[in-house]
């Protein structure tokens, strides 16, 4: 049985153009489809790539900010050892030198007074305000080895830190004055008697080292402050 499609003669035309229509959409799709996977797929490469160097960056990043805390850590524990060490070495050692050169007085000027041995009295008053300045001596060196640690630390400091540090060294100024002051009174005040004078010159020196724990404290704490922010 053979299929008349004579028919269909009037309309292959149009049959035809539908088909072209038909292929030339399809490819068009396609080729936008195509286009928008190739879009999508660089995308994703150059967002893969981003991710890359986001986490490069963090990593770095991560690196310096603990290559920091730890170089600022250690810088500041040796610099609060240093201050530590200066406060306590400093009063054993003014202990360690002040109660025998008062034994030594006592004994001195005890004896040549019974003796009525006026020179040997001044003598033992001279010998132990030498003995006393050299303990101021010796202080205001250790107060200037104090002041280059601090310069050191003064690299990496904050403003807020630079300004206690300010603050702490005036204050250990001020203490040394003080106990210069007393240092230098001492050996005449002990030979007159004067207690009352001795008691007001050492509660000026506990105020002033009062003063200069409490700023040791606020340098303490603002270190903390300062190691956690990094």
């Amino acid at each position: 049985m053979n299929l008349n499609l004579e028919f269909l003669e009037p309309y292959i035309l149009y049959i035809l153009l539908g088909f072209i229509t038909i292929l030339v959409l399809y490819i068009r799709s396609f080729v936008v489809e195509s286009g928008k996977i190739a879009a999508l797929k660089r995308r994703n490469k150059e967002l893969v790539e981003e991710t890359e160097s986001i986490k490069k960056e963090h990593q770095l990043d991560i690196s310096k900010r603990k290559y920091q805390y730890e170089s600022k850590k250690d810088q500041y524990l040796n610099f609060y050892k240093t201050i530590d060490s200066f406060t306590t070495e400093a009063n054993k050692k003014m202990k360690d030198k002040l109660i025998p050169i008062l034994d030594k007085f006592y004994k001195d000027y005890l004896n040549a007074a019974e003796k009525g041995d006026k020179k040997g009295e001044n003598n033992a008053v001279t010998v132990m305000s030498k003995r006393m300045q050299q303990i101021t001596f010796d202080s205001y060196e250790e107060l200037t080895r104090l002041r280059q640690e601090t310069n050191t630390i003064r690299v990496i400091a904050s403003d807020e830190m630079i300004k206690k540090l300010n603050l702490l060294e005036r204050a250990y100024e001020k203490l040394m004055e003080k106990s210069d002051k007393m240092m230098s009174a001492l050996p005449t005040l002990i030979t007159v008697n004067d207690q009352e004078k001795i008691n007001s010159l050492q509660k000026e020196i506990e105020i002033s080292g009062r003063v200069v724990k409490s700023i040791n404290d606020d340098i303490i704490k603002l270190m903390r402050k300062e190691l956690n922010e990094i």
